[in-house]
């Protein structure tokens, strides 16, 4: 009897568990406030320079720690924050990208999102929300737009990650401006599996490896990208 009152009970707890909603993200509170408050209070303590190169995401550029050695000679500013959806980067820009008038973002978030649930068309809306708000407080900045990762853990979301990839490459070729870096073809091998080396254990977030790969196909339009804001940038 007691056996089969828990059995019951574990049907139960399962059945409600997968009859929950996935709550949009649009419609569920920012997190991550202690990050920003740290980040505000870094800034406080040693203002960031203007018109520099702003990483602005999640936590694959949140990890990487040396990027500003492998973007030398540019003034690097990372604000990546880890698990972040583009609701959150999109909610703290006023805090953490607008402030800084950056000459060029390198933007990567998105991925977290349709992990979470969302369609694809929900975090490109909102990367195009961030481009306008961007743009219209700073309109000579230029944007590096970085493929959401197709990492090994996520295989079963690859399908929707091709296609969220797609469209923000759509964005790219829409816009000014605006550059477009597949990461993919560095971290894995033709078959989409990651290449050896190239991740964490997680098999979610870039190793060593895995970012002086990323930085080897990011670099160029990262250069691309400054030296066409030059003029603009020199009034």
């Amino acid at each position: 009897m007691k056996l089969l009152l828990a059995c019951l009970l574990a049907v139960s707890a399962f059945a409600a568990d997968v009859a929950k909603p996935h709550i949009p993200l649009a419609q569920q509170p920012l997190r991550m406030a202690t990050n920003i408050a740290a980040f505000e209070a870094a800034d406080k303590a040693n203002p960031p320079p203007q018109h520099a190169l702003l990483f602005s995401g999640a936590s694959t550029l949140r990890l990487w720690k040396n990027v500003g050695e492998e973007m030398q000679p540019y003034p690097v500013i990372n604000r990546g924050f880890g698990g972040s959806f583009t609701t959150e980067v999109l909610g703290y820009m006023d805090r953490i990208t607008l402030p800084y008038h950056p000459r060029v973002v390198v933007f990567q978030c998105g991925g977290n999102d349709i992990n979470s649930g969302d369609p694809v068309e929900a975090p490109i809306a909102r990367i195009r929300e961030y481009l306008a708000r961007l743009r219209k407080e700073n309109p000579d900045c230029a944007v590096v737009f970085v493929a959401t990762t197709r990492a090994p853990s996520r295989k079963a979301k690859w399908p929707l990650l091709d296609e969220y990839n797609r469209q923000l490459e759509q964005i790219v070729k829409e816009g000014k401006g605006l550059w477009y870096v597949d990461i993919n073809v560095a971290l894995n091998l033709p078959n989409g599996e990651g290449k050896p080396g190239h991740y964490l254990k997680d098999m979610l977030h870039p190793a060593a490896a895995g970012y002086k790969a990323i930085a080897s196909v990011l670099k160029p339009a990262v250069d691309a990208a400054w030296q066409a804001t030059e003029a603009a940038f020199k009034k």
